[in-house]
């Protein structure tokens, strides 16, 4: 069904703009087959402006609404009416959990609006906060044909703690764009620009403020290297905005590492700031498959990472990157010691990890074998369950 192109409807209802909603911009871009009619249905708030504009760029239709109250059979109503106006053959809902998705209602929805196929996306299954209402997401997931999932651990999670059956769950791995092309002299502007010193180490982090990343521990890791006595220079690139921003600059100036770290904040181009890193570090608490570890993978940057839910199945310890436990600054600084101390050994990684990724995790292969389960097809790989 690939072969001619369907009417696929991508719906969000994103309360901020991040990975996920990425993801849905991405599968927009890189449709494999020009025929796909392509529309979406987003939130009509600042974070759904955002997506609405990727997607707009990609020919997508785009129709923003007003959620309301979830609770609201007249939201249902408009829900079922603009689906059924769109008259699409496939919908895809994006984050359809009981945190965000609105317990997949949208899924009943289209089928009685007459869409023959309904896949979903699952990205952070883990995250559990209304379990009153498992019930009703349970009951949603007969009308959904597919569950995509990142990870082999998502999809046994999402098997045995939320009860979906695992003949239905795909494992499709993010996948990202190329890097960004960047010239030796651009990278020299650029690292000069960011205030990284010519022999200084630059580290990444990418990623929302927010407690869930991590940020602290990373300040409170990097706090201790000086007194080390180990390693390169480095300097700290925070890319991101958040609650947590106005906390982090405090802890970063109480550490005595204010001069060190920059907060650059929401930058459109943060691939280019992971090009043109040494390192990228994630040190979340809670993760499903970021992105940053794949756009820093495609660009030859070895990743340090939690020990975490999927990240392993993307990060290969002592190869592509290195892992530590979550939650401990000492572990996480004898990581960052170590890879600042030898540039060979982080060049070796970059190498590993951007085979890795041409060889996995392009944008390309993700679309491929997205749209060919959208499609109904089996992605290639995952007959499973």
């Amino acid at each position: 069904m690939q072969g001619r192109g369907l009417h696929l409807v991508f719906f969000s209802d994103c309360p901020y703009f991040g990975g996920a909603e990425e993801y849905v911009a991405m599968l927009a871009a890189a449709r494999p087959n020009p025929d796909w009619r392509l529309s979406a249905i987003v939130s009509a708030g600042e974070a759904g402006a955002t997506l609405a504009q990727k997607l707009a760029r990609a020919d997508v239709e785009v129709h923003r609404l007003a959620w309301g109250s979830w609770h609201s059979p007249g939201l249902w109503r408009r829900i079922h009416a603009l689906l059924r106006r769109l008259g699409g053959e496939v919908l895809h809902i994006n984050l359809p959990s009981i945190y965000d998705g609105r317990m997949s209602v949208p899924a009943p929805l289209a089928k009685a609006a007459g869409y023959r196929r309904v896949v979903t996306t699952e990205h952070l299954p883990m995250i559990e906060r209304a379990r009153r209402l498992m019930g009703v997401k349970i009951a949603c997931t007969t009308a959904i044909d597919a569950i995509i999932v990142h990870t082999e651990w998502n999809r046994q999670f999402l098997g045995h703690r939320h009860h979906l059956p695992l003949r239905k769950i795909h494992v499709i791995p993010n996948g990202s764009p190329p890097a960004p092309p960047i010239t030796e002299d651009e990278r020299s502007a650029l690292r000069r620009s960011l205030g990284v010193g010519e022999d200084a180490v630059a580290v990444a982090m990418v990623g929302r403020l927010t407690a869930r990343k991590g940020h602290r521990i990373l300040l409170e890791a990097l706090a201790v290297l000086p007194r080390k006595g180990r390693g390169a220079p480095w300097r700290l690139l925070v890319v991101g905005e958040g609650e947590e921003r106005a906390a982090l600059e405090r802890q970063a100036t109480e550490l005595g590492i204010g001069e060190r770290v920059g907060f650059l904040g929401q930058r459109a181009d943060a691939p280019r700031l992971i090009a043109v890193s040494d390192l990228l570090v994630l040190p979340s608490l809670l993760e499903s498959q970021p992105l940053v570890i794949t756009e820093a993978m495609a660009a030859g940057v070895p990743v340090v990472a939690s020990r975490i839910y999927g990240i392993p199945e993307i990060v290969v310890d002592g190869e592509t990157g290195m892992l530590v436990p979550p939650g401990e600054s000492p572990p996480l600084a004898e990581a960052l010691s170590a890879l600042l101390a030898d540039p060979a050994r982080r060049a070796r990684m970059g190498t590993a990890a951007q085979r890795r990724y041409a060889a996995e995790l392009t944008q390309e292969i993700m679309a491929r074998r997205t749209y060919g389960l959208l499609a109904g097809e089996l992605a290639e790989g995952e007959e499973r369950g």
